[in-house]
């Protein structure tokens, strides 16, 4: 018999009851060059999916479309291949705005979407600003 803690035991219950929830999530993001969504949008991209996308230069705004989505968050680099987090924005769930203006944030090259918080005033895990001699 495999025993295990009220913890472990507790956080495959939580997991188990989001999976068709995460399965269900169909979010998409495009990166446009002004502040309010409408110029130079990319191609729709996949929030759940972690990759990073690179060049993306200093892009003003991240237009979101989809349905059933639980918020994520998007970090900021300001090299081409997401090597540090210079900067992370909340990007709200379902109900929340479809266009997330980025000017106020640091330069960026890169971006890449994660599902967990990015700084440590959003009272999560994350570390902030991690990269040399940068600030937001």
């Amino acid at each position: 018999m495999v025993r295990t803690s009220a913890v472990v035991s507790r956080a495959i219950a939580l997991l188990l009851a989001a999976g068709p929830h995460l399965g269900a999530c169909k979010i998409w993001a495009q990166f446009c060059d002004d502040t309010s969504c409408t110029e130079n949008c990319g191609q729709s991209v996949s929030v759940n999916d972690p990759g990073c996308l690179a060049a993306e230069y200093s892009r003003g705004s991240v237009k979101l479309h989809g349905s059933d989505f639980l918020g994520a968050y998007l970090v900021h680099s300001p090299d081409a291949r997401c090597g540090c987090q210079a900067d992370c924005t909340a990007i709200p769930g379902t109900g929340g705005p479809e266009c997330i203006d980025l000017s106020a944030k640091a330069k960026s090259q890169s971006y890449r979407f994660q599902l967990t918080t990015c700084k440590e005033v959003e009272g999560g895990p994350g570390v902030g600003n991690n990269c040399p001699g940068t600030n937001p």
